[in-house]
């Protein structure tokens, strides 16, 4: 088995070393964006890496003359436009204005990373590289639940310093990571089955962590592949329930205990009164929302009830805890719209590039590594929206990574067509 990955450790590496500056600059955005080797060794940290890839990567595509705007490109520069008018208008627009470079960001890393990515090579090389990168985190994750004898803690897995730090946000990502890893590797001719523990750890850290809704999500995903695949077959099923009661016996009995209560406890009752909260404020303020990043304040200074002023919740300012509300109350229901669109546009850009690589030759346009991955992206976009509508993600980074994987993968289909009829 050494003998096997190290063949195929080579191989990547030969296939890696020979691709242009644009793509190395991906990669390296992938690894200080995700793996954050500065934070981890802080000697590192003497510049800002994650912006220093993305203007060597511009830079790059700029002189080769490889700079064009996609869909994806313009539907982000509609939402930043969108969320600019919001924070012009806002309430607070202090606390608008101080956030705004979280969403032109989004922008300038869609356009790096999109044009840097251009065929399928680079998208198969791509892929498997973001795999490696998140991989470090989802075997973090695995081994502190089975280190902890699979047992709970309120705070779940922590993941890395940054916007996956909290537990919640740290298991969405690695339900949608695990997702999509099931998906590309189930299409693949593996070299080994030891492959298959990318996604098993994503899925092992969800279980660990606290988030009902992540795991709610990956619950949902898994049975929705399973159909899509056509793997629900009776001996399938009873395979699966064997794996489920495992599963559950070895699931914490607090973790237990919340699904039970779920919808009666304070937490669930504190969220259904902010999602209130939030489809009054929408409709209130239907084209503008109450300001970019403005809902806990307004929530404090409008909505904050008698009988949320003891407890644990005292004092604190609460996010909407719903991603579809969070939208359609900061930035109104034109934001709300283009947000749900950012979802549709995902999904018909890979099922498109499916379309395109199909009128090709056989050995590109009938792989099956492209059907199972389009299964597994879709679920992937499914364990987001599921997992988003019980957190406060909207300007995280998942969607806008799905876009940008999905915008690159149809830009390589329409590049690999062009040359094909040349």
């Amino acid at each position: 088995m050494y003998s096997i990955i190290k063949s195929d450790c080579l191989t990547f590496y030969n296939d890696l070393k020979s691709q242009d500056l644009g793509f190395w600059a991906a990669c390296a955005y992938l690894v200080f964006a995700y793996m954050k080797p500065q934070v981890t060794f802080p000697a590192l940290d003497f510049l800002p890496w994650v912006q220093v890839s993305i203007l060597i990567g511009l830079g790059y595509l700029f002189s080769k003359g490889q700079i064009s705007f996609q869909i994806s490109h313009v539907a982000m520069f509609i939402f930043f436009l969108l969320v600019l008018n919001s924070a012009y208008l806002a309430y607070y627009p202090d606390y608008a204005f101080k956030r705004m470079d979280i969403v032109y960001i989004q922008l300038v890393e869609m356009i790096f990373f999109t044009n840097c990515i251009r065929n399928i090579k680079q998208f198969k090389l791509i892929l498997m590289f973001f795999f490696l990168v998140l991989f470090k985190m989802s075997f973090f994750g695995a081994k502190t639940w089975v280190t902890r004898g699979f047992g709970f803690t309120s705070w779940g897995i922590s993941g890395p310093t940054g916007l996956f730090a909290n537990s919640g946000e740290f298991s969405l990502l690695m339900a949608v990571y695990a997702t999509i890893a099931i998906g590309y590797i189930s299409g693949q001719k593996l070299t080994t089955k030891l492959y298959w523990l990318v996604p098993i750890t994503a899925v092992m850290t969800v279980l660990g962590a606290s988030s009902r809704g992540s795991q709610i999500a990956i619950v949902i995903g898994l049975l929705y592949m399973a159909f899509r695949m056509g793997k629900l077959k009776i001996s399938n099923i009873v395979y699966g329930a064997i794996l489920v009661f495992l599963v559950y016996s070895v699931f914490p009995a607090e973790q237990k205990e919340r699904f039970s209560s779920m919808g009666e406890d304070d937490t669930s009752q504190s969220r259904m009164k902010y999602w209130g909260a939030g489809i009054e404020m929408m409709n209130d303020h239907k084209l503008t929302g109450v300001g970019y990043f403005g809902f806990a304040q307004y929530y404090q200074d409008y909505y904050k009830s008698n009988d949320l002023q003891s407890g644990y919740l005292a004092g604190r300012r609460e996010v909407a805890h719903n991603s579809l509300v969070e939208v359609g109350s900061e930035i109104g229901y034109p934001g709300l719209i283009l947000y749900l669109w950012f979802h549709l546009l995902g999904f018909f850009q890979v099922r498109r590039a499916r379309k395109i690589l199909s009128k090709m030759e056989p050995k590109v346009g009938s792989e099956d590594w492209l059907g199972k991955f389009q299964i597994g992206f879709e679920t992937s976009l499914i364990v987001y929206f599921v997992g988003a509508f019980f957190m406060s993600v909207a300007y995280y980074p998942y969607i806008y990574l799905l876009l940008m994987i999905s915008q690159s993968l149809l830009n390589s289909a329409k590049a690999e067509f062009a040359e094909c009829k040349l």
